[in-house]
């Protein structure tokens, strides 16, 4: 009987410890549906730019208008070093995803609220800017359930933005959109680089 409760107890215990530890595996149906939703709005990214920069006038509508060299502060930036983004492990490349569709969900609601403000008939872009940030919403649900799956902590809630941000002139607020929108696609095509790696490597 002592033999019997014993092993009882024993496979309770390995149970316990399997549950406890992160999913080696996480769930592969998640990745595949992150990796479509980073798609779709890789192709959004790019009329939510061009749609941008046709509505606020000159320069930004200028025929080959570019301002690369332009940031703004607090705005993530996708560019990287191919290198260094190719040795990323998992955790990493999740958690730098994660922080950057957290800020923007602030920044497209700002650049929403600069638009209504300043073009309140583009509804165009208003409902593309609305869509963008319901959709980044989505992409961080995903995120959040991949990385519980791993074992892969997301970072603390921040609240990138003041309520003085609402309150610069009319032309920063078009070039601060303007950097939004940009880099808003760059990090897109970064997540679409990103999910590609980890589709492979967790296939459904």
């Amino acid at each position: 009987l002592h033999s019997t409760l014993a092993a009882q107890n024993l496979l309770v215990s390995l149970v316990l410890v399997q549950l406890a530890r992160p999913d080696p595996n996480p769930s592969a149906a998640t990745i595949s549906q992150t990796y479509n939703l980073a798609r779709l709005l890789q192709a959004n990214t790019t009329k939510l730019l061009n749609t941008y920069l046709s509505t606020q006038g000159s320069p930004f509508s200028d025929p080959g208008f570019s301002a690369l060299g332009l940031r703004w502060a607090g705005v993530p930036v996708a560019t990287f070093p191919f290198l260094a983004w190719r040795s990323m492990g998992d955790s990493e490349r999740l958690a730098r995803n994660y922080g950057a569709y957290a800020t923007f969900d602030a920044f497209l609601q700002l650049v929403w609220d600069d638009q209504d403000e300043l073009c309140p008939d583009c509804s165009e872009l208003l409902t593309m800017l609305g869509t963008a940030r319901a959709r980044t919403r989505g992409l961080l649900a995903n995120l959040t359930s991949i990385m519980a799956a791993m074992g892969i902590p997301t970072p603390p809630a921040t609240d990138p933005l003041t309520s003085e941000a609402a309150e610069v002139g009319a032309f920063e607020k078009k070039c601060r959109g303007y950097v939004v929108c940009r880099e808003y696609h760059g990090w897109v095509d970064r997540t679409v680089r990103d999910f590609t790696l980890l589709k492979a490597k967790y296939p459904a």
